[in-house]
This record gives C-alpha cells, structure tokens and sequence, in this order.
C-alpha cells in the first residue's frame, strides 16, 4: 500500500516537471518577414509585410497587438485576421505611424495576422559608413495589462543616389588595399572618405576613395616593376655567370687542343 502511494506520488511528479519543462521551452509569439526590400531610396515609396503567428503562445489569451512604423508622409496599414480552421479572415485598414488591434481567442478565434505597411522612406540623420543606416518599417508590440512588449522589428536600409556612390567608392577603394597588401599613404585617404562619408560630405569621400585605390593600385604596380627589375636584374648575372662559364670551358678546351 505504502509502495502504490509512492509510485502514484512519484508519477505525479514526473508529469509535473514534464509540464513544466514544455511550457518552459515553448516558443514565444513569432513574427516572420513576409515581404520588405533589402534597401530603398530616401523619399522613394515602399512596403513591408510581416506575419503574427503563434498568438497564444506565452501570452494571455486577449491582448492587444500594436503595430509601429518610421515611414513618412501617408503611412497606410493593412490588417488579415486569419481564423482557425480556415474559418475565414477579418480584414481591418488604417492609417498613421501606428495602430492597435485587439486579439481575443474565446470571440476572434484568430489563427494568425498578417500586417502590411506602406509609407515614404524618410531622410536620413545620422550617416555611419561602419553601421549602414536603417529605417525601422515595421515593429509589433504586445501590448497587456500596461506592459509594452516587443515581438520582432522589420528593418530597410536606406541610402541616397549621393550616399550609396560614395559607399561603393569606399568599398572599391578598401578592397584595392587589401588586393595589394595595404599602403600607408592609401589607408591615410581611405580614412578620410570615411570621415568625409559619416559627415555627409559625399562628393570629398568620392574623391578621397579614389585617391586611396589609385595610391594602392599605383604602389603594387611600382612594387611589381620592382620585383620585375629585381629578377631581371638577377637573370642578367646568371646569364652573364653562364655565358663565363662556357666560354672558359671553351677556351680550356681549346688550349688542351693546342697542347696536344
């Protein structure tokens, strides 16, 4: 009887750290790209869509989802509420920098949300050549019982026709370096693009770019002449060597001819 107790006492725990393992490595809400480009232009015209999937999962089972955005001018939204089973969607539209949607199992029975956003790419602040710059196009939040939390952040980097041509001209420039071995006097320039690039100033970070890979380019091509000469010079001296030698072999030769 005792031991029937313990087994039962035991089995109970068993399960009791079995459920409380799975509902410790359950998986959080998750929020997947759907669709956003890897870049877009300053003022140009874009869109990202993201999809809201596993709603309930650590998570009570009504809260609010409160979706965020850093485009400009007229920011649209566009909301699909999927429900269980196929049972239908609920589509709901909005517009501004952000908006709030309640998720509610018990009344919405809804599966998954699919959010679209679409809006003006804004000016860029701050450039940094070592951190690209990116615009936050979409971020969703749960929002319950006045606590904010963030589930996934949709990012473009963005650039000017001005930015991106100076960042090209720094790549070139520092890949032309690293080709040839690197040059003092190259890195000196190089540094200075970037400087010039991270203060906005595109046009002296073309034109120092272009300096650093014409200094490295033009370094390895006077190293190699060179190395060229260098061998050309030690071809001479074995040649010379060579040509000595066969010519007081020839010379012994014909001396031991003579003596004959």
């Amino acid at each position: 009887m005792n031991l029937t107790r313990c087994s039962s006492r035991g089995i109970a725990l068993l399960l009791a750290v079995l459920v409380v393992g799975a509902a410790g490595t359950a998986a959080a809400v998750s929020v997947s790209d759907d669709s956003a480009p890897e870049e877009a232009e300053v003022g140009s015209a874009t869109s990202a869509t993201v999809t809201v999937s596993e709603l309930y999962t650590d998570a009570p089972g009504e809260w609010t989802l409160r979706a965020e955005s850093n485009f400009t001018g007229t920011v649209d939204w566009q909301i699909s509420k999927k429900k269980f089973g196929n049972a239908g969607v609920d589509n709901e539209s909005a517009s501004g920098s952000s908006f709030e949607t309640t998720i509610n199992r018990e009344q919405d029975e809804t599966e998954t949300v699919t959010v679209s956003v679409s809006g003006t790419v804004p000016e860029i602040d701050q450039y940094s050549y070592e951190n690209r710059q990116n615009v936050t196009a979409v971020t969703i939040y749960r929002v319950s019982d006045g606590e904010k939390v963030e589930l996934g952040t949709t990012r473009i980097e963005y650039f000017t026709n001005e930015s991106k041509n100076a960042r090209e001209a720094i790549d070139s420039a520092r890949q032309a370096i690293n080709d040839t071995g690197g040059n003092a006097e190259a890195e000196r320039s190089l540094e200075q693009a970037i400087s010039a690039y991270n203060s906005g100033n595109f046009e002296n970070a073309v034109s120092n770019a272009e300096d650093a890979e014409s200094t490295a380019n033009s370094a390895a091509q006077s190293q190699q002449t060179t190395q060229l000469l260098m061998y050309g010079g030690v071809a001479a001296v074995v040649l010379v060597v060579v040509v000595g030698g066969v010519w007081y072999w020839r010379n012994q030769q014909d001396d031991y001819d003579k003596l004959r």
